[in-house]
């Protein structure tokens, strides 16, 4: 599915902006415009626009609709929707027909327009409601009508339309998708690239980031060899752009040169060895929670820099297509993880069973990361596909579900696959699927609350058990202590900046000096919003960065830990 795109042969127009809006029953059916109703912005979260508790935490279904306008409708052209992220699930309307139904909130979609009018009803149901075939995935509870929803995961359930909504056109003889993948050899660069397309084509051509441009044989498929490439690096983001035209449309498409391994515990990036430096992230922000925007994702690429991070993982979902753009031009690594959070319920009950997480959840989930991985294939900071966060490992039936999950991603991509783990490696029996091992760790803090002295024995071991169980290399996937901004305490406190500060050093020195721990990610980048509880005080407050993106005291003491060289 190729982003949208307004070139010489291709036309998009953005429909974001201010929307219809209204609660909804579970039966509602858009067969008349909506009367009772009111403004809400697109793209964005619609819970914290609102000042009552029950509409923040709403759960059911919720009603979007506007007009669209298509001028100068022509023939042999074919008109889209395309919306970036609907959460969670969707259905899509014109003129009151149904069109399109859509299960997933944090990838995108496409809505072909059968018939279109100069003048369209655009009509959009969202359902927030979680269960066991969604991902993330919850669980409902009902009474008299009324939901409630149970999540396992620490992150707020967001919802609207979070993502730039766009309608484009295109022609009958469209590109439908584009492939590239490159390899280094010594002083030269192999490009393949595999366009999809019905349409005679008239030229290929690939143009460094310098101007320079090399011809192809104008085949759909073909593999270039470029002398002394420029490569996309850390932190230098080479790219070149692939230029595709054919008789009826034109696509041009950005990659960059690079090669990413896993060799004998350590990840290879371009044949040197690499050590990750960086964060596990949110998509939040104050009052538009989960939407998107370019300047805030500008913002945080930006305090990427300044910190000196080569890397994030987009814990827990993926995330807007901006800010792979965006990774791709600043040169920052991302490990892209599929919405499989929630696959747990922190007590005695089995997950992985018939009448819960089971051959259906299995199928949602295949249809969910062969969407994630076709949407940003050709991104050349992706380096890493994450396939679970903190599922229940040590069950019996996660065996099955995740040997399969494996064996169907491996069919999809050649990058490295992770799993993020927080059981002890003595119960798990899937992380042996995996090329690389995430372990959230958090000793000190949510066992042996406070104690500093108990980390560097009980991270080295849990490391070393995995070590010695899997011999896969390992990322230090979370860690941290929540910590209110401007609280200062000596000797340092719980909850202190001084605190956080002792807490993360103590991390960090000990993955330093593990050989087969190939990298540090902190949780978290920012603080962010949760559900309420009493573990936290107004969201997560375990962010290096408050949630305005100002720094902490920890910001200062990273900032000269990742400039420096740690490991080779």
């Amino acid at each position: 599915m190729l982003y949208p795109q307004m070139n010489p042969k291709r036309w998009v127009v953005s429909l974001n902006g201010l929307w219809d809006f209204a609660f909804v029953d579970l039966e509602y059916k858009p067969v008349l415009p909506l009367v009772e109703k009111q403004l809400m912005g697109v793209p964005g979260s619609y819970n914290d626009v609102f000042t009552t508790q029950k509409a923040r935490e709403y759960v059911g279904k919720v009603c979007y609709e506007r007009l669209i306008y298509i001028p100068d409708i022509q023939e042999g052209l074919q008109y889209y929707i395309r919306f970036g992220a609907a959460a969670h699930k969707a259905s899509v309307y014109l003129d009151g027909e149904l069109v399109m139904t859509h299960l997933g909130g944090f990838l995108p979609f496409d809505v072909k327009v059968e018939h279109p009018k100069s003048s369209m009803r655009l009509t959009v149901l969202l359902d927030n409601r979680l269960d066991y075939q969604s991902l993330p995935m919850g669980e409902l509870i009902e009474n008299e009508g009324v939901f409630k929803q149970k999540i396992y995961f620490d992150f707020f359930n967001y919802s609207g339309l979070h993502r730039d909504v766009w309608l484009y056109k295109l022609p009958l003889k469209q590109i439908k998708e584009i492939t590239i993948k490159t390899m280094i050899q010594s002083h030269e660069a192999h490009v393949f690239y595999d366009v999809t397309t019905l349409d005679v084509v008239e030229s290929v051509e690939i143009k460094d980031p310098k101007g320079k441009i090399y011809k192809t044989q104008n085949r759909k498929k073909d593999i270039l060899k470029i002398e002394e490439p420029i490569l996309w690096d850390i932190h230098q983001g080479n790219l070149y752009t692939l230029i595709v035209k054919t008789q009826c449309d034109h696509y041009e498409q950005t990659f960059g040169i690079r090669e990413i391994y896993v060799k004998d515990q350590q990840l290879y990036l371009n044949h040197k060895p690499i050590f990750l430096k960086g964060f596990g992230m949110h998509e939040d922000h104050e009052i538009i929670g989960k939407g998107t925007h370019p300047l805030l994702h500008i913002r945080d690429f930006e305090l990427l820099k300044w910190i000196g991070a080569n890397s994030i993982r987009t814990s827990h979902y993926p995330y807007d297509e901006q800010m792979y753009d965006l990774a791709d031009q600043y040169g920052i690594l991302i490990i892209d993880e599929i919405p499989a959070v929630g696959l747990n319920f922190w007590d005695s009950r089995t997950v992985f069973q018939e009448d819960r997480v089971n051959e259906q959840s299995l199928d949602i989930y295949k249809q969910t990361l062969k969407a994630l991985v076709e949407r940003d294939k050709n991104h050349p900071s992706v380096i890493m596909y994450s396939l679970a966060n903190e599922a229940n490992t040590y069950e019996s039936g996660a065996v099955h579900y995740f040997e399969e999950a494996f064996k169907y991603a491996r069919t999809l991509t050649d990058l490295p696959l992770m799993i993020v783990e927080n059981v002890n490696a003595e119960i798990n029996l899937v992380a042996q699927f995996a090329d690389v091992i995430g372990l959230n760790r958090y000793h000190g803090w949510y066992t042996d609350f406070s104690d500093l002295s108990v980390i560097e024995k009980q991270l080295k071991d849990s490391f070393t058990s995995y070590l010695e169980k899997f011999h896969k290399p390992i990322v230090l996937t979370e860690f941290s202590a929540d910590t209110i901004a401007g609280l200062h305490t000596l000797p340092a406190q719980t909850f202190s900046e001084e605190f956080q500060v002792e807490f993360i050093e103590a991390y960090i020195n000990v993955a330093n000096h593990t050989k087969g721990v190939i990298g540090t990610h902190i949780w978290n980048f920012a603080d962010f919003q949760t559900k309420q509880g009493l573990t936290r005080f107004n969201g997560n407050k375990k962010g290096v960065f408050t949630r305005n993106r100002e720094p902490k005291m920890v910001a200062h003491m990273l900032r000269i830990h990742f400039t420096k060289e740690i490991k080779s």
